[in-house]
């Protein structure tokens, strides 16, 4: 008898400290009141520009508190040929589902119960002496150029990606412990998302190559302040999408 008073005496001490780690966690990174709100426009998104989607699902939330997720999935903006899309690694009621070119609108409706924040992509030219035809020309130039790597990257992988096969897996240990070291994307692992959006952003030359995939979290994304960007290339928080 004694040994089972101390069982529960242990054990009820352990659900009171997870309680109180969890509910800490839960204000600090589920909580969106210190950031603006703004309607989110079709026409001032650029190539490039990040979108950070918060989930509000029972299911995620246990696994947010633990992980400290505040934003639980990353997607990137791409122009092609007029139209806009996000592209994204993603499972949409299972039919829908792999590395996606999402026209922008069906996005919308796919996100529409959750809080997106927008990451807006810049060029560092303010500090270049020519004149501001002349910026633009060069803005837009270098843009096209993020453009056409972003979607050779998306149509050299979408078949290889055809699957999604997020989710918890022993693999995942691969997070524990950092590299520190660049490594390429590596599909015989179950890929996540981030994995999968930081291999892209590399190979499109928007960050750095300086970490493995694995080391990044997401709430290296937000602002970008985790990672190391070009010279040319600069981004800014702005706000919680109204959509």
């Amino acid at each position: 008898m004694k040994h089972i008073k101390l069982f529960v005496f242990y054990l009820s001490l352990i659900l009171i400290i997870i309680s109180i780690y969890m509910t800490h966690n839960y204000y600090k990174y589920k909580d969106f009141s210190g950031y603006s709100i703004k309607k989110l426009r079709k026409e001032n998104i650029k190539s490039g520009d990040i979108f950070l989607v918060a989930y509000h699902k029972p299911q995620n939330l246990i696994g947010d508190l633990l992980m400290k997720v505040k934003f639980n999935h990353v997607s990137l903006a791409v122009w092609e040929k007029g139209e806009l899309y996000l592209i994204e690694y993603a499972n949409y009621f299972d039919k829908y589902q792999g590395l996606l070119k999402i026209p922008y609108q069906r996005w919308i409706r796919f996100n529409k119960n959750t809080t997106i924040l927008k990451n807006s992509i810049s060029s560092t030219g303010e500090e270049r002496e020519d004149n501001k035809e002349e910026r633009e020309r060069e803005d837009n130039k270098e843009e096209k150029e993020r453009e056409k790597k972003i979607l050779e990257y998306y149509y050299q992988n979408k078949d290889k990606m055809s699957e999604f096969k997020g989710g918890w897996n022993m693999s995942w240990y691969r997070f524990l412990y950092k590299k520190n070291k660049y490594q390429p994307l590596d599909l015989s692992y179950q890929t996540t998302c981030t994995e999968i959006m930081v291999s892209m952003l590399m190979d499109s030359g928007i960050i750095k190559k300086e970490k493995a995939l694995s080391d990044y979290h997401q709430s290296d994304f937000i602002g970008m302040s985790g990672f190391t960007l070009p010279d040319n290339i600069s981004y800014t928080q702005d706000y919680l999408c109204s959509l």
